[in-house]
């Protein structure tokens, strides 16, 4: 008995110290790496900065942050053979496991650009993108002469034109895996013209709500991660130099078909990758 109970505390402790990484610190990281102030209560993450100083960085860099939607922590370790790059970054790189802040997108993502909750940024709803008057972290950037891009569904796209230099909209259509390959290449795209460019990937949830086969909707990921694994590899050759990002947003949703478990409470952590490519 006492053996269990030992146990279970080994195993509280050990989820008390996953939750001081959130996907809140991402925000304030690229701040810092940037030397931008940013207003929120979130921490940076020591370890990144850490690593971004032992390598040296150069003048000549740029940030890219990729969104998996519903990439949770279970997921990424059910079906780690589908998602085989994936953890090749993390194995070449930093891997967190993070506490979400939302359990659907557009707060989560939202939590995400900005550092803050989704009670002090209010976008709650698509309704209220553009109108919270919380700026994110590429808006904040490009105001201070670094010029950022995005990548997203065109809803989501249409507050930021204006507001940062580079807006690449993504209709929203049935066919999700059409969708991502539009997203994937205009990320390319924005490699050519941005310091900072976010991108947000949506097959995997699309996916799981509708309880298709899960091994395919990762593998389709997997392979757009790749190419722009790929293409700022490439870069790197030539002297600039990336520091990437990779997270997930929420847990996933509905219910999940071969390799992975669809049933039962799905815990709120996702995975946050981070590599530096010089």
């Amino acid at each position: 008995m006492k053996t269990e109970l030992k146990k279970e505390e080994r195993k509280r402790e050990a989820n008390e110290a996953v939750k001081k990484h959130s996907l809140l610190q991402i925000a304030p990281t690229i701040a810092e790496i940037f030397s931008i102030p940013l207003k929120t209560d979130a921490k940076s993450l020591d370890d990144v900065l850490n690593f971004v100083h032992k390598s040296g960085k150069r003048g000549n860099f740029r940030v890219v942050l990729l969104v998996i939607d519903s990439l949770d922590w279970q997921l990424f370790n059910d079906f780690a053979y589908s998602l085989r790059r994936m953890h090749a970054l993390a194995s070449s790189g930093l891997l967190f496991k993070c506490e979400t802040v939302s359990e659907h997108t557009t707060p989560a993502i939202a939590s995400i650009l900005t550092g803050l909750r989704p009670e002090s940024h209010g976008i709650l709803t698509e309704n209220d993108v553009g109108k919270s008057g919380v700026d994110s972290i590429l808006e904040i950037l490009d105001a201070n002469g670094i010029k950022t891009a995005a990548v997203l569904e065109e809803k989501g796209a249409k507050p930021l034109k204006g507001k940062i230099s580079f807006v690449f909209p993504v209709r929203d259509r049935e066919d999700i895996l059409d969708y991502d390959e539009e997203v994937k290449e205009k990320t390319l795209l924005a490699l050519k013209k941005a310091r900072m460019i976010f991108a947000h990937f949506r097959a995997i949830d699309r996916f799981a709500h509708r309880s298709l086969d899960m091994r395919e909707a990762a593998r389709f990921t997997d392979e757009n991660v790749g190419e722009i694994v790929n293409a700022v590899a490439a870069d790197a050759a030539k002297g600039v130099e990336t520091l990437f990002f990779l997270c997930g947003d929420h847990r996933t949703h509905g219910g999940m078909q071969r390799g992975g478990e669809g049933r039962g409470e799905r815990e709120n952590s996702v995975p946050l990758i981070f590599r530096i490519f010089a």
